[in-house]
């Protein structure tokens, strides 16, 4: 059930992506609590350089109604200029007790499993909050 909830979520940012190149998805994530406007790029990169983790929690959300949390951001030293790869909340996990949470240090990442889903995605600063 998560693997499909996973392809679904993936499937649709991907194709969403490939529609219009003007009309790009612009996913919102978290990184240390400052939130950042993402632009698909439709693409799965092969499993090779650094990438930054990327947590998401199918069908619920974190702080602010905000769907990822990123572990890096533009300006830390170990961004990787919007490679990620995603990690999903696993099955059974109450994803309620992250409703609140707007940084990767709160989470307890062995409440996340691992996907095979790596791609780029450039983080964008959302002026004004």
């Amino acid at each position: 059930m998560i693997r499909l909830a996973i392809s679904l979520v993936c499937s649709l940012l991907f194709v969403s992506a490939l529609s219009s190149a003007q009309s790009l998805m612009r996913p919102h994530s978290w990184a240390d609590c400052e939130e950042f406007a993402g632009v698909v790029a439709p693409n799965n990169l092969p499993v090779e350089g650094p990438f930054d983790e990327l947590y998401m929690m199918p069908g619920h959300s974190f702080k602010d109604g905000v769907p990822l949390i990123s572990e890096s951001k533009p300006g830390d030293a170990d961004y990787n200029g919007g490679r990620w790869h995603l990690n999903v909340l696993k099955e059974g996990v109450d994803a309620s007790k992250y409703a609140n949470v707007c940084r990767v240090e709160s989470l307890d990442l062995n409440d996340f499993h691992a996907t095979d889903k790596y791609f780029t995605c450039p983080l964008l600063p959302r002026r004004g909050k």
